[in-house]
């Protein structure tokens, strides 16, 4: 296992760093327990779709904003000073990877290299042009797909992917519980991400 894929929003930052910058957006007052789905239109409503599609190129600063999450990088420093292989690989516009870069610079995650791949349809097929062997995710519908393209999956727990499990053993059938088992690996903080490589 040499070659990882993080995701940025939700596993070096905090998954619930949006939902204050959504609150003023919609109006809404929105808790972090009641965040239970990343979509924005299921937890925040549909009337604000249009701000959702736009967000990247709107509020591309707020990006800048985002603190990494305890540990991430000595993490992901000893990862690589390990002889691992560390992408990024994140559902964010390519129009905004100049941010991006510019945030992983700042907080000393430069010199990774990023991909930004426009929303999440082609995490499974980048995963496998960069020979992933693990994906460190928060997403729960790319976990479900990475994990059926057959990626073992760090996740980052959080309120909204809670029913990853269950939901595919009821999709993909009972028979294939315990690989599923064997796939997902839920983690609370980097400080689980370290003891799991024992680092």
């Amino acid at each position: 296992m040499r070659n990882i894929c993080i995701d940025i929003d939700g596993t070096i930052t905090d998954p619930y760093f949006f939902v204050p910058i959504l609150n003023k957006i919609t109006g809404k007052n929105i808790k972090i327990e009641e965040y239970t789905s990343n979509d924005w239109i299921v937890v925040f409503g549909r009337e604000h779709e249009e701000e959702y599609e736009i967000f990247d190129e709107k509020y591309a600063d707020v990006y800048l904003e985002a603190k990494p999450l305890p540990n991430s990088k000595t993490v992901i420093k000893s990862l690589i000073k390990n002889g691992y292989n560390i992408s990024f690989v994140t559902a964010r516009d390519a129009e905004i990877e100049t941010i991006t870069k510019q945030w992983l610079e700042n907080e000393g995650f430069d010199g990774i290299e990023v991909y930004s791949l426009n929303g999440n349809a082609n995490k499974v097929s980048m995963a496998k042009k960069l020979n992933c062997d693990l994906f460190i995710e928060d997403d729960p519908e790319n976990i479900k797909n990475l994990v059926k393209a057959g990626i073992e999956i760090i996740v980052m727990d959080t309120y909204y992917n809670q029913s990853i499990e269950s939901d595919l053993i009821l999709e993909m059938g009972n028979n294939e519980k315990n690989n599923i088992n064997k796939k997902i690996h839920r983690v609370k903080n980097w400080d689980d991400i370290r003891k799991f490589f024992r680092i």
